[in-house]
């Protein structure tokens, strides 16, 4: 903790001497995130999971979990299915009304 610490405060002191503290959007340890209102935004969460484990709510109801494998323009494959581990998915990206993914640990 201590050594990420001093990282943070020297990459801000470099920021400052760069002149570049206006510019900087994200802070430390934060992932990039996608707008809430951007057409993309489900594609853009799902290409920060890509090779982690998401749950994914489709329009229908039905909830898929498995690894994120591969995104493309208009779908998402998943692998190693809940349940059914021998099994893959491919869903349409406009089909998903949610990506829940687990962020934080007791």
């Amino acid at each position: 903790m201590e050594r990420r610490m001093m990282v943070v405060v020297c990459t801000i002191a470099l920021i400052c001497q760069l002149g570049l503290a206006g510019t900087v959007t994200v802070a430390a340890g934060e992932e990039p995130t996608a707008g809430l209102n951007s057409p993309d935004a489900i594609k853009s969460v799902l290409e920060q999971q890509v090779g982690k484990r998401v749950r994914l709510k489709l329009e229908s109801g039905q909830d898929l979990e498995g690894k994120v494998d591969k995104i493309g323009s208009h779908a998402v494959q998943l692998a190693e299915l809940t349940g059914m581990e021998f099994f893959d998915a491919t869903v349409k990206l406009d089909e998903i009304a949610a990506v829940i993914v687990k962020v934080r640990t007791k």
